[in-house]
């Protein structure tokens, strides 16, 4: 009896949650959910926007610079003085005032171009943080739904659990019938009770199992860990396109690709920017100050200038020690690398969709060959269990035929699971996961 009740036992104890008519959670809705409150995501969006931010005129050097500023000085000096009339001041401790105050603007002309290249750069740097964010945000997509489907697996594990429990303990009642009529033995007994006990073992694993899979789920939404929820009852899968057409994508829309492409594109505007420095700089001067001297150091001992003062000014670098060409020999070099490290990127890519699409066409025909294995190992243990109510084989002859089913169904169950995963990752591979 004591196996019977064990049995009973775990099915009141899975009845609350079929019951309980908690929140249902759609495939869309988790996606949707991740987006809006995943942290990493949010991070990525933050710096985003910073990028963004940073994108302006002032940034890049176009506006003029003011500055304001002001200073009181005072001194005291050892002064000796001749001038050619033959005039002579001498004074050992002659003090002195100064007093300036002033704001100052220099707004920069030209500068070989080098303001333009800054603010691409600037521009360039915003669209890399973007692209950076999207990959952010496709691979939490691919983990939610992998999480979301690795949930229905494990819920479908355990029907699967159950139905061998069910099938087990059915064996546990014939076994127990066999010995009370004295038709079977004892020994038959104990293996159809050692049995019902490792599939009830094997039960609490597995409702384990499931309840960690939607902790997952729920850190990758931003959710409390132990929030309850229902999702559907069959993993999605959809209609692929051929891998030609997923490669032809892929070098299209892979966010690998177009950050690679956009590191390429940085270093040239950095390398125009280097470039900027062969050429004279041109900025207009302004300013409007007060300047005011108190002294007995000089026959002049008191001087006052007040008003606006504007100028251009020219500067052109004549030698460095070279440091401007070798900069401009390594942004060289620095560019032609992003080249080959883009070509490497596009190789790998396209390879990976290719080796990627192995597996998902693999899967798939595991997937359509463990519907018919399943069929039949169905099929196989209706047959066994007439055989050993008859007594035409034994106790372990049906466990055999139990563990078929048990291992037919879960590798069904595994090979849409992961076809459902090689089918998310095409997707993310050829940048068609987030439209």
């Amino acid at each position: 009896m004591i196996p019977r009740i064990l049995f009973f036992a775990w099915m009141l104890n899975l009845a609350p949650n079929l019951l309980s008519g908690q929140e249902r959670l759609t495939l869309n809705d988790a996606v949707q959910q991740g987006l809006v409150n995943n942290y990493q995501v949010l991070v990525a969006k933050n710096e985003t926007e910073r990028s963004s931010q940073n994108i302006s005129y002032g940034n890049a050097g176009f506006l003029p610079s003011v500055t304001a500023y002001g200073s009181l000085d005072k001194a005291y000096y050892d002064a000796k003085v001749k001038v050619v009339s033959g005039s002579e001041l001498d004074k050992k401790t002659a003090d002195a005032n100064f007093a300036a105050a002033a704001i100052k603007a220099e707004w920069v002309l030209f500068d070989g171009a080098g303001m333009f290249a800054e603010y691409d750069k600037l521009k360039s740097l915003w669209k890399i943080s973007d692209l950076e964010t999207r990959i952010t945000m496709e691979t939490v997509v691919q983990e939610i739904i992998v999480a979301y489907c690795n949930i229905i697996r494990q819920n479908e594990l355990l029907e699967a659990t159950i139905q061998l429990l069910i099938s087990g303990n059915l064996r546990y009642n014939i076994a127990q019938e066999k010995l009370s009529t004295g038709m079977g033995s004892e020994q038959e007994w104990l293996q159809a009770q050692v049995s019902l006990q490792a599939d009830s073992t094997a039960f609490i694993l597995q409702k384990a199992e499931l309840a960690k899979a939607k902790t997952s789920l729920n850190r990758l939404l931003a959710a409390d860990v132990e929030k309850l929820f229902e999702t559907d009852d069959t993993i999605p899968l959809l209609q692929m396109p051929a891998s030609d057409e997923l490669r032809t994508k892929s070098q299209e829309m892979n966010n690998l690709i177009k950050i690679h492409t956009e590191y390429l594109m940085y270093s040239k505007i950095e390398e125009r920017a280097l470039k900027s420095g062969h050429y004279p700089r041109v900025a207009l001067t302004g300013s409007y100050g007060y300047w005011e001297t108190n002294t007995e150091a000089a026959f002049i001992r008191y001087n006052r200038y007040f008003g606006p003062q504007v100028g251009v000014s020219l500067s052109f670098k004549l030698f460095d020690g070279m440091k401007l060409n070798q900069n401009l020999q390594n942004a060289r070099i620095e560019t032609e690398n992003k080249e080959i490290l883009l070509k490497d990127v596009q190789l790998y890519v396209s390879a990976l969709i290719t080796q990627t699409y192995l597996d998902y066409q693999s899967q798939m025909q595991t997937l359509a060959l463990g519907n018919i294995r399943k069929e039949l190992a169905q099929r196989n243990l209706r047959i066994a269990l007439e055989a050993y109510r008859a007594g035409l084989i034994s106790s372990v002859d049906l466990r055999v035929a139990q563990d078929d089913l048990f291992k037919a169904s879960s590798d069904l169950i595994n090979a849409f699971y992961n076809v459902k995963v090689r089918e998310t990752e095409l997707l993310s591979i050829s940048g068609m996961l987030l439209k």
